[in-house]
């Protein structure tokens, strides 16, 4: 009998953590219940790599510790990666596939870390797009999304970031677009 009062005080404050878990979880993805995110490309195009990688994680822009609730994005898993001239497909088992359109890239680069994940400096690709599709990509509206990946080997991910590069189009003083990914990945190396 005097051991049923400790355990059960355990039991007790276990389930109020997962209850508060579910409780932020809830909260988070009704935050983010707005962002629009397309599962497949309307103009693929000509497709310029295909890759294996680790989709970490993705998080508001330069908050790598705020993770995006939306489907497709939410959990780590393993992701096929396509780049083509229309823009970036991420399609991971039982997820929804995410389309990237080329005109809502802001950039691609590297970072050292993102939420629940730290690896070697730079191991991880980043690439920075403006949420929506049509006008809200390419204008002042939708959420910029960092979303970070993890290849198997760094010659996969030299050739990941550069393909990814080779589709932001040249943009003239609009804010977030110019150097995106190396901007973040200086405020990652802490």
């Amino acid at each position: 009998m005097d051991k049923l009062w400790p355990t059960a005080l355990i039991a007790i404050v276990v389930v109020l953590i997962f209850v508060g878990m579910w409780i932020g979880w809830r909260r988070r993805a009704r935050r983010d219940s707005s962002i629009s995110v397309p599962s497949a490309l309307t103009e693929p195009g000509e497709t310029l790599l295909t890759v294996k990688a680790l989709h970490v994680g993705s998080t508001h822009h330069d908050r790598p510790l705020d993770r995006v609730v939306v489907p497709g994005l939410a959990f780590r898993a393993n992701a096929t990666v396509t780049v083509s001239t229309g823009g970036v497909t991420i399609t991971a088992p039982g997820e929804r596939s995410v389309a990237i359109t080329a005109d809502a890239i802001l950039g691609a680069g590297t970072a050292t870390w993102t939420i629940d994940r730290t690896v070697e400096h730079d191991g991880l690709v980043l690439v920075a797009w403006r949420s929506g599709s049509g006008r809200a990509a390419t204008d002042a509206g939708g959420t910029i999304i960092d979303t970070y990946l993890r290849t198997a080997d760094a010659t996969e991910q030299e050739r990941l970031v550069a393909s990814i590069r080779s589709l932001v189009p040249q943009r003239n003083s609009t804010p977030g677009a110019d150097d995106v990914a190396p901007d973040t990945t200086t405020g990652s190396e802490a």
